[in-house]
C-alpha cells in the first residue's frame, strides 16, 4: 500500500476532542488544512471552541486569526461524517488499548485503504494497536508532546510493518507543519516518554531517600542538565563534558554500589570505549567531531554562557523562581 504520495493532502480528520485532540485539529486548522473534529461525547464536542481559543491565540499570526484557526475546524456528530473525504485521520481518543484497538478495527473497515491512519498514543506499541486492523501499512504513531502547540519536535513511531514510503510522507507532512520529526521504532515510551519516566523515576527515588530537597534537584537540572540538553542534547553533550572512559567508570561503581540495572553499562557505551571513541577530544563519540577541540571547547562555552545569561535575564539573577 502506497499513502497517497502523489495527492496533495487537504483534508484531515481529528477523531477525540480531549485536551489534545483540540490542540491537534488546531494545529492542522493553523496551517490551512480542511479539518474535522469527531467524539463520541457531544458535550467535548460543544465546548470545543472555548477551550480551544486560548490555545489558538497562541499560533495567530498577523493573516490568520485565532478565530479563524478555530473557525477552520468543523464539528462532526458521527464517526462516519467525520472521517468522510479525509485523506489523513489522527486518532486522539482516551489512552485505553481496547478503546483504540476498536476504534483502529472501525476506521480500518470504514476508510480507503490509501487513507492514513495515525494514534497520537504516548503509550501503546502500534503492532498492539493494530491488532484488528487489516491494511496495517497505512498505520503510524505521530504523537505531539505536550504542549504540542508549542514543541515543535514530533515522534514517528513505526513497526515493522510500516513502509518506508509512509515514513517519508508523513516526515514532509511534519515539515510542512513546521515540524521536526524524529523516527522511533515501537517500544514502550517511544523516545521522550522513556528518558523522562526514567528520570523521574530516579528522581522520585532520590526524593524519597532525602538526598536533596525538591527545590534543589530542580536548580541542579534547570542549572546544569537542562541548558546543556536544550543546545546539544543527551549524547552529543555526553561527548563535549567527559571522557566516555570515565562515564563508564562512574556507571561500574554506581551500579555496583547500589545494585540498580539502570546503572550497568550498556555494551553500546562499551564499544564505544573499546573503540577509542570516547568523546569530542578523540574526534568521536556518540558523533563525530571533525574542528580542533580547541575549537569545539570554545565554541561550547560560548553556547553554554549565552544560554545561561539569557535564563539568568529571565528568571532573575538566581533562577530560583519557584521559591521566591
Amino acid at each position: 500500500m502506497q499513502p497517497f504520495t502523489d495527492a496533495p493532502l487537504q483534508r484531515i480528520a481529528v477523531v477525540g476532542a480531549g485536551f489534545m485532540g483540540c490542540v491537534i485539529a488546531a494545529i492542522y486548522a493553523r496551517y490551512g488544512y480542511a479539518v474535522t473534529l469527531s467524539d463520541s461525547n457531544p458535550s467535548a464536542l460543544l465546548t470545543f471552541r472555548e477551550r480551544t481559543l486560548p490555545i489558538a491565540h497562541g499560533m495567530a499570526t498577523s493573516g490568520v486569526t485565532a478565530q479563524d484557526i478555530v473557525d477552520r475546524v468543523k464539528i462532526a456528530a458521527t464517526l462516519s461524517e467525520g472521517i468522510s473525504g479525509a485523506q489523513l485521520v489522527h486518532e486522539v481518543v482516551q489512552e485505553d488499548l481496547v478503546v483504540k484497538q476498536v476504534l483502529f478495527a472501525e476506521l480500518d473497515r470504514l476508510c480507503a485503504p490509501d487513507v492514513v491512519l495515525a494514534t497520537n498514543t504516548s503509550s501503546y506499541l502500534l503492532s498492539h494497536l493494530c491488532r484488528d486492523v487489516v491494511h496495517k501499512g497505512r498505520v503510524i504513531g505521530i504523537h505531539y508532546i505536550t504542549p504540542a502547540h508549542v514543541v515543535r519536535v514530533v515522534e514517528l513511531v513505526v513497526a515493522d510493518f510500516t513502509p518506508s514510503a509512509l515514513i517519508d510522507w508523513a516526515r514532509s507532512f511534519l515539515l510542512a507543519i513546521d515540524r521536526t520529526a524524529v523516527v522511533c521504532r515501537e517500544k514502550p515510551g517511544f523516545i521522550v516518554n522513556r528518558i523522562q519516566l526514567a528520570m523521574l523515576s530516579e528522581i522520585h527515588r532520590m526524593v524519597g531517600e532525602g538526598l536533596a530537597t525538591p527545590a534543589d534537584i530542580d536548580a541542579a537540572v534547570r542549572l546544569s542538565l537542562g541548558p546543556r540538553w536544550a543546545l546539544w542534547g543527551a549524547l552529543a553533550c555526553e561527548d563535549l563534558m567527559a571522557s566516555k572512559r570515565t562515564g563508564l567508570a562512574i556507571l561500574e561503581y554506581m551500579h555496583a554500589q547500589t545494585g540498580q540495572e539502570h546503572f550497568r553499562p550498556s555494551e553500546a557505551l562499551r564499544t564505544l570505549v573499546e573503540d577509542g571513541r570516547i568523546g569530542a577530544a578523540a574526534g568521536a563519540g556518540w558523533h563525530s567531531w571533525d574542528s580542533p577541540y580547541a575549537d569545539v571547547v570554545m565554541d561550547r562555552d560560548r553556547q553554554l554562557s549565552d544560554l545561561l545569561a539569557w535564563l539568568s535575564e529571565r528568571s532573575g539573577a538566581s533562577l530560583n523562581v519557584l521559591t521566591r
